[in-house]
């Protein structure tokens, strides 16, 4: 299933999800007749270890005890139920079978030689049912189905991948692929690896060109030779942006993810049942054309790193995939098919710089990096194309001091080895 909420795009999989409840409604069932048969007393002295600073308390250790040896069979099965949701959720594990992807605008970064940080997102492109107004949509539009948004000539943009159930997601420009810069194909390929898998990959703002390395994507007028779709299949034929969404199997997801995080004995549900105990848990995570069509060319160089997939080809269940076509629609267009204002003409890299924002880095030591693709380490940016007609299609390129970044990679705290006497 496929949606839009609040101009972001949802893939759901309901199948996964119930498969999901089976398995936790199964673990229950297993795991129930221990916790009941858990000696209480031992119970009681594992909660009060745990919580030293309310031990010592007599009161305290008074309701502890006339809790835990006052529960019944019932009351523990309420408990454990409760406590797994509550866990599973905790860890943002309530919506499996999930993921969603949202459009952020952002600055263009310049395309100057330079390899630059990653730029902010600047808020959401809105998103429309292409359904919705099939009386002013081009009719290919209508075959192809999907969504659509509003997108300036050489703006930018940067894709945000949300959700902490795995996902392979395929994304590519005029159905050629991002990652690879091979031209669409059924399935999930990994020589060369043409996806990429989420939560791992927090982001994908441009065309993997080498290792580390991505060209921004830009939008520019479908047939006027810029975009990526061009230079590669010779034709101007789709534009957009597609994805592929695959999710991982119920049960290894279970298995391997889940299943760890889920309470062993008695005393790890008694929480909510004595109201004095509390656990803190602190997630990181903090019309210049005549055509209404767009198609995604590119721009910038920026550090990226796009990994390679942790997981095993029968990890993923192809069964359950969905595919999604999102047009990009002139933004001076947007207003006829919609009746809505297009979003603000975007920020400059310059504008943004004297404004004294910063950039951002995001690396991990801990996953391989894809090497890039050579057939997209060839195409021609935007401005290259830009100059060699003379149109000046690309304004505002002008070079940017890079002075304040911001790492948002995974924290890692270590122990210092232990080297002296």
């Amino acid at each position: 299933m496929i949606e839009i909420h609040q101009d972001v795009l949802r893939f759901s999989f309901p199948a996964i999800a119930a498969e999901i409840e089976t398995l936790l409604d199964a673990h229950v069932a297993t795991v129930l007749p221990s916790f009941i048969a858990e000696d209480r007393e031992k119970v009681i002295e594992q909660v009060l270890v745990t919580n030293r600073a309310l031990g010592s308390s007599p009161d305290y250790q008074e309701n502890v005890r006339n809790v835990v040896l006052g529960l019944s069979n019932e009351d523990i099965e309420r408990a454990l139920r409760k406590h797994v949701r509550r866990e599973t959720e905790s860890y943002g594990y309530n919506k499996p079978g999930r993921v969603e992807i949202d459009f952020q605008r952002t600055l263009r970064i310049p395309d100057d030689g330079q390899t630059y940080h990653l730029p902010p997102g600047l808020g959401r492109f809105p998103l429309r049912h292409v359904d919705d107004f099939a009386d002013r949509v081009p009719s290919e539009w209508l075959k192809r189905g999907g969504v659509m948004m509003p997108m300036y000539q050489a703006e930018a943009l940067w894709l945000n991948f949300r959700g902490e159930y795995p996902f392979a997601i395929k994304i590519a420009a005029g159905k050629m692929n991002a990652v690879s810069g091979e031209s669409w194909k059924e399935g999930l390929n990994r020589e060369p690896q043409d996806y990429v898998v989420t939560p791992e990959q927090p982001w994908l703002d441009g065309f993997a060109v080498e290792k580390g390395v991505i060209r921004q994507f830009v939008a520019m007028p479908l047939g006027a030779g810029y975009s990526v779709e061009e230079q590669l299949s010779g034709k101007a034929e789709f534009g957009g942006v597609q994805f592929q969404a695959t999710p991982m199997k119920a049960r290894k997801y279970f298995e391997s993810e889940l299943r760890p995080m889920l309470p062993k004995h008695l005393a790890d549900i008694l929480g909510e049942l004595i109201p004095a105990w509390r656990q803190e848990r602190q997630g990181v995570y903090s019309m210049c054309c005549e055509s209404a069509d767009m198609g995604l060319g590119a721009g910038g160089r920026m550090r990226q790193e796009i990994f390679e997939d942790p997981y095993a080809p029968e990890d993923w269940d192809m069964e359950q995939t969905s595919r999604c076509f999102v047009h990009l629609c002139d933004a001076l267009l947007w207003r006829e098919i919609t009746g809505e204002n297009p979003p603000q003409t975007p920020v400059t890299a310059r504008e943004y710089q004297r404004a004294g924002l910063p950039w951002f880095d995001f690396y991990r030591d801990d996953l391989a990096v894809l090497e890039g693709s050579k057939t997209l380490a060839g195409i021609k940016s935007v401005n290259t194309i830009s100059k060699a007609k003379g149109d000046k299609a690309l304004k505002g390129n002008d070079s940017v001091e890079v002075t304040s970044v911001i790492s948002c990679s995974p924290k890692k705290k270590t122990v210092k080895e232990w080297a002296g006497e």
